[in-house]
C-alpha cells in the first residue's frame, strides 16, 4: 500500500488518507457522500482486480517459459 511520502505524481494516495479526506469534505448532502465513497470504492476495487490480472498473467508467462 502506498504510504503517501513520494512526490511522484503516479503514486496513488494512502486508502486511510484518501477515506479521511472523503469524509471530513463537506458535500451537500448525506447521499453526494455516499455517491463519492462508492465511486472511491469501486475505482479501488478495478485497480485491485486489474492488478490481480496483471499479476497472474505474469504469473503465467514465466511458468511457460520454465517448461521444456
Amino acid at each position: 500500500m502506498a504510504t503517501g511520502t513520494s512526490n511522484s505524481p503516479k503514486q496513488p494516495i494512502d486508502t486511510y488518507t484518501r477515506l479521511a479526506h472523503l469524509l471530513h469534505s463537506t458535500p451537500p448532502d448525506r447521499e453526494a457522500l455516499l455517491d463519492r465513497l462508492y465511486e472511491e470504492l469501486l475505482n479501488r476495487e478495478s485497480r485491485a482486480y486489474a492488478a490481480g490480472w496483471t499479476d497472474a498473467l505474469s504469473e503465467a508467462r514465466r511458468g511457460r517459459r520454465g517448461r521444456p
